[in-house]
């Protein structure tokens, strides 16, 4: 074997696959991906208004734009296993702040906190998953399907609590078990750090992959995922709103479960391009639908489709091949958040102030144009 693909198949790695790397991020998102199903909901219980639901969504998209692109230069020095160690406390602090207060300012310090966490966790688990480089697709997928299995039960888990019990009870309880997320941090292996570079740190310069992921941020992982609770309410009542919303974010995680190895596996024979053609097409088909007033069917196709994004965005960065992996994932995850931190802000307003179907359409209109500039268009 050649001692390039030895480094490839990095030797630390293979023993323990993906397993733990997944179980960190998964576990330590938790309290986060509730808090989209909760926090719209039961504003009030946590002494905040709307807008102020917004800013908090965001902020940890702000915190990350910065956040992203610094972490990648330090994990370059002190590696990734530090990096999740890192990651796995703060994701516990801030999701126990969730539940124990409702100061504005210890909010608004929890999701800094988690903003720059999830960069490290994101980031790290990325390096985990590319150390075999030749299998990158399929090891980001069997990540992707831990943490999407994790989250589904977490998301119906938690709304079950809260209806049993009360909103803030839920993120206290998970904060107790994020704690996990720091067991399995501390016995992963160790990987060599990157070969630094001397450039320093700053912010990445959008290219076309970049456009788009700012694009889908601001539609899919801004507007429609503060909206999304909204929409439930309107359009299904045999259930409470908070359970229905859990449900419909759980499926995107389900979907991450069953097409994320696949997708992954395809794209590492035959390139992700193609299926991100098509799976763009669908999500602009989702929006469609929303617009047209079909709430539900125009729901679920944008959560099974941001989902497979998710496998196939890490296989296009690999793909493209400009500088590391960890700097070259920053930069599109740095743009991506830029998007996702607009997209709430501006949400309230939006819903509140345009009817649905403008609104929709508007935005359907968008991703089309970037799919068509940014994964279409050689």
């Amino acid at each position: 074997m050649s001692a390039a693909a030895t480094q490839n198949a990095s030797p630390s790695a293979a023993p323990v696959g993906m397993a733990l790397p997944g179980l960190v991020i998964a576990i330590g998102m938790i309290g986060d991906t509730l808090l989209y199903a909760v926090l719209p909901l039961y504003h009030q219980q946590f002494g905040l208004s709307l807008a102020m639901v917004g800013v908090l969504l965001s902020l940890n998209r702000w915190i990350r734009l910065l956040a992203n692109s610094a972490v990648a230069h330090l994990g370059e020095r002190i590696g990734p296993h530090a990096l999740m160690i890192a990651a796995a406390i703060g994701s516990a602090a801030s999701t126990t702040i969730y539940g124990l207060t409702e100061d504005v300012t210890a909010q608004i310090c929890a999701r800094i906190l988690w903003g720059i966490s999830y960069a490290a966790l994101n980031l790290a688990t990325l390096a985990y998953a590319v150390s075999d480089r030749a299998n990158a697709g399929k090891r980001v997928g069997t990540s992707r399907a831990a943490i999407g299995l994790v989250q589904a039960a977490s998301l119906v888990g938690g709304a079950w609590i809260v209806l049993q019990l009360d909103a803030r009870s839920v993120f206290l309880i998970y904060g107790g078990l994020t704690l996990i997320a720091l067991a399995a941090a501390l016995v992963l292996p160790r990987l060599p750090p990157e070969p630094v570079t001397a450039k320093g740190f700053k912010l990445p310069i959008p290219h076309r992959l970049e456009v788009w992921g700012f694009v889908m941020g601001f539609a899919g992982d801004g507007v429609f995922l503060l909206t999304l609770a909204f929409l439930m309410k309107d359009s299904i009542t045999s259930v409470a709103a908070v359970m229905a919303t859990a449900m419909l974010l759980a499926l995107r995680w389900l979907v991450e479960v069953t097409t994320g190895p696949i997708g992954g596996w395809i794209g590492d024979r035959f390139g992700a391009r193609r299926i991100s053609i098509a799976n763009a097409a669908l999500l602009v088909g989702g929006f469609v639908l929303i617009a047209a007033g079909h709430e539900v069917l125009g729901a679920l196709l944008i959560v099974m489709t941001r989902g497979m994004f998710n496998t196939l965005i890490p296989v296009l960065v690999i793909e493209r091949g400009q500088g590391s992996v960890l700097s070259s994932q920053a930069s599109y995850s740095t743009w991506r958040d830029f998007g996702a931190a607009v997209g709430p802000l501006t949400a309230p307003w939006l819903f509140l102030n345009i009817p649905q179907a403008p609104l929709y359409t508007v935005l359907s209109a968008a991703l089309a144009i970037a799919a068509w500039f940014c994964l279409a268009r050689r």
